[in-house]
């Protein structure tokens, strides 16, 4: 298959995104958690992805769908 610029851009407008920034101050943490997902066999997406539904799973947040 090919790559064609407009049926990326199409899918990429359909995306959301999430940007997550560790200042300097918290470059322990961040070592931490590439440390971890490293061991783990994770990717960081996947891992946060994951902790992010297991809290709002937690808090009986559901789906408005």
């Amino acid at each position: 298959m090919a790559y064609n610029a407009k049926s990326q851009r199409d899918y990429n407008n359909k995306c959301n995104v999430v940007r997550l920034k560790y200042t300097e101050k918290e470059t322990k943490e961040y070592n931490r958690l590439i440390r971890y997902i490293e061991n783990t066999d994770q990717t960081k997406t996947s891992y946060i992805k994951a902790l992010i539904k297991s809290d709002l799973d937690n808090k009986g947040i559901t789906y408005n769908e």
